[in-house]
């Protein structure tokens, strides 16, 4: 009969209080993704607080299966870890442009030759611009009134930026949050959401700078030698930084013979990483006296790695799947048979150190070429 009520009840026009309540049950991120995916009004819901939220395991981002005609469609794969399967994300901001780093759920994303950067977080869609790399920068520890210097040497037609790094020194609704990049191993600029431009920070060694974080005010920088199991630390203090302090690991690291080392921000201090094949150590670094401390008890923790070693560390008490695992690694190997690359997730146990398949993805889509972007975890927020 024209104009009878429907028996169905129209989800779309529930009350904002009864949706609150509904987000409220809901136990992870992954959760959220499909409760703003019913229809318009639930998406416009408040998002929960993020202390509200328990302890996320992290996704892994995968390079888009490219078509024939190898264009960027805007599609990403992000693989749940919580769930045990892959999500498929449209993201439009990205097509012809390059998903280079994540930290704390944001994707930074750099054009072509850097003529445009911002960080992106796939949840919310928000977008907080940068400079572009093509400006002029000043140096750390220049007034803001002093003269720009141009960096056009950085940023030839070639010029890869998939080996970024970022860094995001607090959540961006703080104001003095500090955006670090690394790019390529060569260059560390800084800036704060709002800069004209971006502040450079001049490396003081002239041999290989291999990896940098900043914590607590502090810029962290690592030192490749030619020799294996031998590097410097420079810390740079923002507030002085034409006084570097240089330390030598080469002491504790004897005989070790590490094929490569990074570090890793944790909530207390920061921390080192070595690799050995498929083995590794993890240290604390320590100021006062300087020096590097061996963790032997990592049962809490589990390290999540990719085979270009970005690592991100969290603690696994809660999550009994990864209960008793150390570390988490993925990597990619080329399928003879359909030209593509296939992934895998293995762990590694601290007894013994040595990988183990956990998650095989042989049956996720496949990449029919080379990733054009790094393997990244990306810590899922709505922050």
């Amino acid at each position: 009969m024209e104009g009878a009520p429907s028996r169905h009840p129209d989800w779309a026009y529930l009350p904002q209080l009864v949706l609150h309540w509904i987000s409220e049950k809901l136990k992870s991120v992954t959760d959220f993704v499909i409760f703003r995916a019913v229809c318009p009004s639930w998406r416009s819901a408040p998002l929960p607080k993020p202390r509200h939220l328990p302890p996320q395991l992290p996704w892994l981002m995968i390079a888009h299966k490219q078509n024939a005609d190898k264009n960027d469609d805007g599609m990403r794969f992000f693989y749940d870890l919580w769930k045990g399967k892959m999500h498929m994300l449209y993201l439009p901001e990205i097509i012809d442009k390059g998903c280079c780093a994540t930290h704390r759920g944001w994707l930074l994303v750099i054009a072509t030759k850097g003529t445009e950067v911002f960080l992106l977080n796939p949840l919310t869609r928000d977008r907080t611009y940068l400079p572009p790399f093509t400006t002029p920068v000043r140096y750390l520890g220049e007034e803001w009134h002093a003269p720009l210097h141009d960096t056009p040497f950085q940023f030839s037609p070639s010029h890869e930026f998939r080996y970024s790094k970022v860094i995001l020194s607090s959540d961006l609704t703080d104001p003095d949050c500090l955006i670090t990049v690394f790019l390529h191993r060569l260059v560390i600029f800084c800036c704060r959401v709002g800069d004209p431009c971006w502040t450079m920070v001049n490396s003081p060694l002239n041999y290989c700078l291999h990896d940098v974080t900043y914590y607590n005010g502090r810029f962290y920088l690592l030192y490749d030698h030619d020799e294996p199991n031998k590097g410097d630390i420079v810390i740079i203090d923002s507030d002085e930084p034409d006084k570097p302090i240089e330390y030598n690991f080469e002491p504790e690291l004897w005989h070790r013979a590490f094929h490569e080392m990074s570090f890793m921000e944790g909530h207390s201090g920061v921390y080192l990483i070595g690799c050995k094949e498929d083995e590794y150590e993890l240290y604390r670094f320590h100021e006062q006296p300087m020096r590097l401390e061996l963790i032997t008890d990592t049962s809490n923790i589990t390290i999540f790695n990719t085979h270009n070693f970005y690592f991100l560390a969290v603690c696994s008490d809660d999550w009994d799947k990864l209960r008793a695992f150390s570390m988490c690694t993925v990597c990619y190997a080329p399928d003879q048979e359909t030209d593509g690359y296939y992934y895998s997730i293995c762990y590694a146990k601290r007894e013994d150190g040595k990988m183990a398949p956990l998650w095989d993805l042989d049956e996720e889509p496949l990449v029919l070429a080379e990733p054009k972007e790094p393997l990244m975890w990306l810590q899922p927020s709505f922050v």
